[in-house]
């Protein structure tokens, strides 16, 4: 009988080697998914490695960007009319010409070979790869050389300029229209630079090119076409006031010396004249004209009665000439339908010859609302301003917001405006005022009379002194500049009143602010008033000088923008 414990002995060394195979592919599984995780560790250190290399030049190009724009066009503006330029050809596809497309946006012309490649002292660069950019590279000092802690990347950067001479717009141009460059000689007083930044990573191919424009503009622009004296209400001249006139204030050889909407009360002797008579005949009490910073001035000349546009000496007649441009109380107004306005409602109202908003006049920003089109702007227009100290939006009106964004300076501020802490702290001015010292954009809150023997601004550093007309500012010393009195209707800054309009008495006044000259008072430059001039009597004189208003236009006063869509990564060099 067979013994059944044979039937049920299991096949031990068959068993033991299934598990010896099972354990070896456990292992060779285990060694595989090891080094696939070791393999994606290496790809994402790598990754890590180029992302980090990728953001490094980028960030050294926007330093390019950022130290080009500080060099150019704050620190040595004057290279932007003076320093050495060559200008592009339209097929001039290399660095950096090449960073500009070659049409305009229409397709109409070309636009490459409309600007200009800095030719200058060229970069400082070392690395072999910038050679054939270098000489085109604004020469930046303090650059960086290591980005990263101790051990980091080192790195090469330069920045090329490309400047566009900006052609005047004719009159009636299309606003959608392009801007256009043009030839130095032929352009306006705007500039617009494309600067090429180049960044790399030095022994590396790590690198890029970014391109951002930079528009230069001036905040008052056409300030040395205004006359003498400009008022929305009436204009007293009494006693001996002189007045030289804008000799191209209403077109090529027409002299403006005075405009306003009201009617010019004009009484005592009075005189217009041009500057030539004012200094050449002029001289009082043996103090001919002398140079003063680099302009001939002549605070005791006088214009001659004989030689006066609008007084004649002999037999003492007050007359008014072509340069006084005022409405006369008796002029009758007229309906007009082709406009819909009924210019009878107040018969002083010029046929909107004058403009209703002198602030948007002289300084582009609109700040009062010709509701009901009467030739006056009565309605306030509000917007908000954002608080640089506390980032919060404060409404008030547009022209508030305007001066506080601009102003170099704000002199004695109301309570109002210290109360909300507006200012920022370059605003912020504990000085003497008037002083000689002061130039630009300078605001006066509050006690803003110019005593005898004071003087605010020079020739070459002249202000834009715009003084809060809540009551009459007094001039009796000397001003260099442009001095403009605004309208405190509705109350004083900071008013938030949405859609204010002016009371009757307002509207009657031209604005709030209000003017008295007095003996010894020069205003060289030009007078602009929401309100009336109260008085102007003795020897007191507004001088119109082209060369004191052109230096406001000057880089002074520039500001600088950058061009929307204008930043682009698309060029490679």
């Amino acid at each position: 009988m067979d013994n059944p414990m044979n039937t049920c002995r299991p096949n031990l060394p068959r068993q033991s080697g299934a598990a010896l195979v099972v354990a070896v592919v456990l292992l060779l599984l285990a060694g595989l998914l090891t080094l696939l995780a070791l393999n994606i560790g290496v790809f994402e250190q790598r990754s890590t490695a180029n992302d980090l290399r990728a953001k490094t030049v980028r960030e050294v190009a926007e330093a390019g960007l950022a130290q080009g724009f500080e060099y150019l066009m704050r620190q040595h503006p004057s290279l932007l009319e003076t320093g050495s330029w060559t200008k592009c050809q339209s097929n001039e596809t290399t660095f950096p010409c090449g960073a500009v497309d070659e049409f305009e946006p229409d397709g109409s012309t070309h636009r490459r070979d409309t600007m200009y490649k800095w030719t200058g002292t060229g970069a400082t660069i070392s690395t072999a790869s910038f050679d054939a950019l270098k000489a085109y590279m604004l020469p930046l000092a303090n650059t960086i050389s290591t980005v990263g802690d101790a051990g980091g990347f080192p790195v090469d950067y330069g920045v090329a300029p490309l400047l566009c001479y900006v052609a005047p717009r004719p009159t009636g141009t299309d606003p959608t229209d392009p801007v256009r460059c043009t030839t130095r000689e032929a352009a306006s007083n705007q500039r617009v630079v494309t600067f090429v930044s180049v960044g790399s990573v030095r022994g590396e191919s790590a690198r890029t090119t970014l391109v951002q424009t930079v528009g230069r503009y001036n905040l008052f622009a056409g300030v040395t076409g205004v006359p003498p004296i400009i008022a929305a209400g009436s204009v007293d001249v009494t006693g001996g006031l002189q007045i030289v006139t804008n000799p191209n204030g209403g077109g090529t050889g027409v002299p403006v010396s005075v405009w306003t909407r009201k009617d010019v009360s004009k009484t005592g002797t009075p005189n217009t004249c041009y500057i030539d008579e004012f200094f050449r005949f002029g001289a009082k009490n043996n103090d001919p004209p002398t140079i003063y910073d680099g302009t001939t001035v002549c605070d005791t000349c006088q214009c001659e009665g004989d030689k006066s546009l609008s007084y004649d000496k002999s037999g003492n007649v007050q007359d008014e000439g072509i340069d006084i441009l005022d409405v006369d109380g008796n002029t009758v107004g007229a309906y007009d339908p082709a406009k819909g306005i009924n210019y009878d409602v107040n018969t002083t109202y010029p046929n909107c010859e004058f403009p209703p908003d002198l602030f948007a006049h002289v300084f582009g920003t609109a700040a009062w609302e010709d509701a009901d089109h009467d030739c006056v702007g009565e309605v306030k227009i509000m917007t908000t301003y954002r608080n640089p100290n506390t980032g919060a939006d404060v409404p008030m009106g547009a022209d508030e917001a305007y001066l506080y964004k601009n102003a170099a300076l704000v002199i004695h501020p109301t309570a109002a405006t210290t109360n909300a802490n507006l200012l920022r702290s370059d605003q912020v001015y504990t000085g003497a005022y008037p002083s000689a010292s002061l130039g630009g954009l300078i605001w006066c809150q509050s006690n803003c009379d110019i005593g005898s023997n004071e003087q605010l601004g020079t020739p070459s550093n002249p202000v834009v002194l715009v003084i809060d007309g809540s009551g009459t500012t007094n001039i009796q010393g000397k001003v260099f500049g442009l001095v403009f009195l605004r309208t405190l209707a509705g109350g004083a800054t900071l008013t938030p009143v949405a859609g204010y309009t002016m009371t009757s008495a307002e509207i009657a006044s031209g604005g709030t602010a209000s003017l008295r000259m007095n003996a010894g008072a020069v205003v060289y430059g030009s007078v602009v008033l929401q309100g009336k001039v109260d008085k102007a009597n003795g020897t007191a004189a507004v001088v119109y000088n082209r060369d004191v208003l052109g230096n406001i236009e000057g880089p002074a006063n520039d500001r600088f923008s950058t061009l929307p869509g204008a930043w682009n990564d698309k060029w490679s060099y």
